[in-house]
């Protein structure tokens, strides 16, 4: 699975917005948005060869900033790894362990 960071959102765009414009390139098996900050998101390509592809069509497209996430640990679940603030990547709170990329 390879993991796509998008930035520089409206803080509107909704999961399927981003999810129907990310399709055409391959299987998306998340889409995840931000909403306290909004406007950024990732989504998870089954394939890295699709994610890639996106990133090389999409970024810039819209404002938008779209690259591959360099964020990934070794665990498993959604993205896994730690680090971060507080230690625990910041899953003790929301339950969440994606990464700010605007700190």
């Amino acid at each position: 699975m390879s993991r796509v960071y998008v930035g520089n959102l409206d803080p509107r765009v909704t999961e399927r917005e981003l999810e129907d414009e990310f399709r055409v390139y391959g299987v998306i098996r998340s889409v995840w948005v931000a909403r306290r900050p909004p406007g950024y998101a990732f989504l998870d390509f089954e394939d890295s060869r699709d994610a890639r592809d996106a990133i090389r069509d999409l970024d810039g497209k819209n404002g938008w900033r779209v690259e591959q996430s360099h964020n990934r640990g070794g665990g498993g679940g959604r993205g896994g790894g730690g680090g971060g603030r507080g230690g625990d990547g910041g899953r003790g709170r929301g339950g969440s362990d994606l990464k700010c990329y605007e700190c």
